[in-house]
């Protein structure tokens, strides 16, 4: 899976500040704080992509998949038995779906197309902040000029970690919150 941000973006967005040229560690940030966020998230949010999802349980239990942006059910087996997956229902926000089972696997097909804009400037921002103090420094004081950099807590360096105010921006994209 791709980065929600590339290198590229990160050039023009600060405008030459931070490029691969000088921040060699910039594709591994970008690819770290992509899977902050979709950690975070519970699910990949984009490109499309088929997915598997299988489970087994002692009891029958409806199956949400495990995604939003739904596009299609591709392939299901329910306790054993081949299903038509045109005749399952679903909703593709929510991955709710009309199945119930003790034994299932479904593929589909779930995920933006495209990476949503705030996602995009959130990866970025989150990227930055690491590269911006990679060894953990929170304050730098020269004469009287004094630097004081991205903090995550009092006197904790920000690094490539979700802030609080940023969860706010991925709750759409959150699975199990209904909008």
């Amino acid at each position: 899976m791709s980065s929600f941000a590339t290198t590229a973006d990160m050039e023009q967005r600060t405008g030459g500040a931070i490029a691969t040229a000088t921040h060699p560690f910039l594709e591994r940030e970008l690819e770290a704080a992509t899977r902050a966020i979709r950690a975070h998230c519970g699910w990949h949010i984009a490109g499309k992509e088929q997915q598997t999802m299988r489970r087994a349980r002692p009891y029958h239990d409806q199956v949400w998949l495990p995604a939003m942006e739904i596009a299609s059910i591709d392939e299901v087996i329910s306790n054993g038995a081949v299903l038509d997956p045109a005749t399952v229902e679903f909703d593709p926000d929510t991955g709710w779906t009309s199945l119930s089972a003790r034994s299932m696997m479904v593929k589909f097909t779930a995920g933006f197309e495209e990476v949503p804009a705030e996602i995009v400037t959130l990866a970025l921002q989150v990227a930055a902040r690491a590269l911006g103090s990679p060894l953990g420094i929170v304050r730098e004081q020269a004469g009287g000029v004094s630097v004081t950099y991205s903090q995550a807590g009092f006197n904790i360096a920000g690094g490539n970690q979700l802030l609080a105010p940023e969860f706010a921006i991925l709750t759409p994209y959150k699975l199990g919150v209904l909008p």
